[in-house]
């Protein structure tokens, strides 16, 4: 997770698994980018059956009002269902929590407990819950607000590609919510471009006649301030 101007966010990061040398060059791999390259599985093919973690993962998004699907979904993305991954800069378990953001969402013990899978999922989905709120139940932006904090409004590749993916995910298990778009990258926005454009018209005329009236009034002291000078210097 990275620190975000409410809640931190939940980044997406390098998983290493203890013991398993091509798990550890993937990690070493993907260092190079702020952002984890998924594992997969079975040529890239989301594994069929039933999921390892289905019943923890379905009370907990039950409990939240968040598609338990979703919630399934993001812990395939983030870990590959490893519960004991860790992240390149601090990510653990399940879905991937920083200690950081679960303390921001009342996790007190060590952050050790985020590895089990429970209290993991009991964080993870707390957060992913609260990004599909605000998203309005739009997929990608929700996993967006998920990826990157809650605060993140724009469609990144990085923020794309984690949203196919938990996609890809969503149809293997069947969900109506694969049919969700996937909508194309939105570039940074520009100060003019966030203000509608018969309001940025508007402003226009109303700064000029702002910037006239300083200046008009800028020439007056200074006229004034010569007047007064030029009295003392002739002695009145």
């Amino acid at each position: 997770m990275t620190a975000a101007p409410c809640i931190p966010g939940i980044f997406v990061g390098a998983v290493m698994v203890a013991g398993s040398a091509p798990a550890a060059e993937q990690a070493a791999a993907a260092a190079a980018s702020p952002h984890r390259d998924v594992p997969t599985t079975n040529g890239g093919a989301p594994p069929p059956g039933p999921t390892p973690y289905a019943e923890i993962l379905t009370r907990e998004a039950t409990s939240r009002g968040l598609p338990p699907a979703l919630a399934d979904a993001v812990a395939y993305v983030e870990s590959g269902y490893n519960a004991g991954a860790v992240g390149s800069v601090g990510e653990l378990g399940l879905m991937q929590v920083r200690p950081a953001t679960a303390a921001m969402l009342g996790h007190r013990g060590p952050a050790a407990e985020l590895l089990d899978p429970a209290t993991n999922a009991r964080f993870g989905v707390a957060y992913l819950a609260e990004a599909w709120r605000l998203a309005g139940g739009d997929l990608c932006r929700a996993l967006a607000k998920y990826r990157a904090g809650h605060g993140q409004d724009r469609l990144t590749p990085r923020s794309l590609d984690y949203c196919r993916r938990a996609r890809d995910r969503l149809a293997a298990m069947g969900s109506p919510l694969a049919a969700a778009p996937v909508p194309g990258a939105v570039p940074p926005a520009s100060v003019a471009s966030r203000v509608p454009a018969p309001a940025a018209r508007s402003m226009r005329p109303a700064l000029a006649g702002l910037v006239n009236r300083f200046w008009a009034e800028h020439v007056a002291r200074v006229r004034a301030v010569e007047a007064r000078s030029d009295r003392i210097m002739r002695g009145g």
